[in-house]
């Protein structure tokens, strides 16, 4: 059985029912965060998990130049 993948270093984390979201110093490491985000994803499912309508993988420019990537 597959395990997942650590995420590179992040500034904020807020954790939800279903995801939680990882907060980044830079596009790059949104990018990284993001296709490591989309593997544990992968995982996740098949061990029967529901996202629901959130969509890990996701990154969100913020305003003060930092991205946001929703996470499983």
């Amino acid at each position: 059985m597959s395990d997942y993948l650590n995420y590179p270093e992040h500034t904020v984390k807020r954790n939800g029912i279903k995801v939680s979201w990882l907060n980044f110093a830079n596009k790059e490491l949104a990018e990284l965060g993001a296709s490591i985000a989309k593997y544990n994803a992968v995982i996740a499912v098949s061990r029967g998990y529901d996202f629901g309508y959130n969509y890990p993988s996701e990154i969100t420019p913020e305003e003060d130049g930092t991205y946001t990537v929703c996470v499983p």
